[in-house]
């Protein structure tokens, strides 16, 4: 099997986009938060980032069952919903270690340890937790008796080897050529963060690597991503409420990529919710940092 190399252009649009998600991390770099509100913020977000991931899939738990399961943990066991809940929170603890640690080659091991936490006593979970499905299986929707095919994923024996290709492509596109091997005509590589995380999640829900649990994992793996390469954004961001509002938009765009085997269109999208996101959570920092920051958040108006 040939190594992973997608296709896709960066746009003027991706390229405003991506100005305004990179002043957004300078910001959130600068601000000055009470420890207190920033642990609030933080625990606000990713509430939210997993409820919406789970939403996403069909959940039907909400915002105020997830909120009394954090602040009252029931003494009876977890229905299936709050067991998915509980598992994402864990799975957000779990990749917290990867901040900032762009020497770490990431590994199916990496993958397979966030699935088997994600959907550990849950959907998918009871005798496949961590383990690359060894099955066929389709992605669609039921339409009464009958199921509509959108993506036949790559056969079982095929998981294994398109995983590394794409784990060899995440670890060829991190970082820049020295200053020498560019003098000497080497050709750079390095692909922003950001479009990496979103290529990558695109690639995992492709490969559908397990039997159940694939969404849930892709956006928790394109998560760990983006902490690893230096995009933590002081951990307030949320990737998943933009999904959730229009999901019907959220497949489209993913299905874009499957249909054209480029990449732009599900990218220009990816990059706009992301993008949008960070302008929600520099609002609420400016309405509560203690003016560190202020000058440089009235520069980027």
């Amino acid at each position: 099997m040939t190594g992973f190399a997608p296709s896709f252009t960066i746009t003027p649009r991706m390229q405003r986009q991506l100005v305004a998600i990179d002043r957004c991390v300078g910001f959130l770099e600068a601000v000055d938060l009470d420890a207190d509100w920033r642990h609030d913020l933080r625990a606000s977000a990713r509430l939210q980032d997993a409820v919406s991931s789970l939403q996403i899939e069909g959940s039907s738990l909400t915002i105020e069952r997830a909120f009394r399961l954090v602040t009252e943990p029931p003494a009876r066991e977890l229905g299936e919903a709050e067991r998915e809940f509980v598992n994402y929170l864990a799975a957000f603890d779990a990749i917290d270690g990867l901040r900032g640690a762009k020497a770490h080659a990431v590994s199916h091991r990496d993958l397979l340890n966030l699935h088997g936490i994600i959907v550990q006593e849950a959907r998918g979970g009871f005798t496949n937790a961590g383990r690359f499905r060894d099955d066929e299986v389709v992605v669609g929707d039921r339409d009464g008796d009958a199921v509509v095919v959108h993506h036949r994923p790559p056969p079982a024996e095929q998981v294994r080897d398109h995983i590394q290709a794409l784990l060899g492509w995440l670890e060829r596109v991190k970082t820049h050529p020295t200053p020498a091997r560019l003098a000497r005509g080497a050709d750079d590589p390095w692909v922003h963060p950001v479009i990496v995380a979103g290529i990558t999640q695109h690639r995992l829900v492709w490969i559908h690597p397990f039997l159940d649990g694939n969404g849930r994992t892709a956006r928790m793996f394109t998560t760990m991503l983006l902490y690893q390469r230096g995009y933590d954004f002081k951990y307030l961001f949320d990737l998943s409420t933009y999904y959730n509002r229009d999901r019907d938009r959220y497949y489209a765009a993913l299905r874009s990529a499957d249909a054209a085997d480029e990449y732009t269109p599900w990218l220009e999208y990816f990059l706009g919710g992301f993008a949008l996101q960070l302008f929600a959570i520099k609002a609420r920092a400016v309405k509560l940092s203690r003016g560190v920051a202020q000058e440089a958040a009235g520069e980027e108006e």
